[in-house]
């Protein structure tokens, strides 16, 4: 399942580099583009404080209730350190505009990760999350509002107009590709553990 996940992302990423996607990405680009406060604030809790304040606050309940920092935490916090690195990895070496930067009245800073939109790391964030919610909890009552949370996350970034349709869908590849490491990374380390 991961090489196939890893292949997908492989080509999906060889044909945003290509450009073949540029007429559908500004043609989303102008249909939706609305800057709004509150979408920015909704955007937001995707952003690496808000997670690291997520992250934080589940370690915390778990040190509350189990003394201990469960599995499910330990698996979020791998999760999310891949999928930071990949989507950083990923920026630097494709280095693929944001629209704001292309269409942007004043010079920008180009050494920054900050310019590159592709993948959205809002949106990886968010489906790594609502995978990991979805892997390791499978109840509907938790997963589903999790999962429309992250996907109202990627229209958010399409809506203020900071990413292209094809760095949101990078974006939720990369998210579902580290939930999924993270999950195997996790078993195996549990398994070295118990052998021991």
């Amino acid at each position: 399942m991961i090489l196939l996940e890893v292949a997908v992302l492989v080509v999906f990423s060889v044909v945003v580099k290509l450009g073949l996607l540029n007429d559908v990405n500004i043609y989303v680009y102008r249909a939706l583009h609305i800057d709004s406060y509150v979408i920015h604030l909704f955007s937001e809790t995707a952003s690496i404080p808000a997670f690291i304040a997520i992250i934080g606050a589940i370690i915390l309940m778990d040190l509350t209730r189990l003394r201990k920092v469960s599995t499910f935490s330990q698996g979020l916090i791998i999760a999310i350190a891949i999928n930071v690195l990949f989507v950083y990895v990923l920026k630097m070496y494709l280095q693929i505009y944001r629209p704001g930067v292309l269409y942007a009245k004043q010079a920008v800073e180009i050494l920054s990760a900050e310019v590159y939109g592709y993948p959205s790391g809002h949106t990886a964030r968010a489906f790594a999350l609502a995978t990991h919610f979805f892997t390791r909890l499978k109840t509907r009552k938790v997963v589903t509002p999790v999962f429309l949370w992250a996907l109202g996350i990627s229209v958010s970034r399409l809506l203020l107009g900071v990413h292209w349709l094809s760095d949101v869908l990078g974006g939720i590849l990369v998210g579902i590709l580290s939930a999924h490491i993270a999950n195997l990374a996790l078993k195996r380390i549990t398994k070295v553990v118990q052998n021991e």
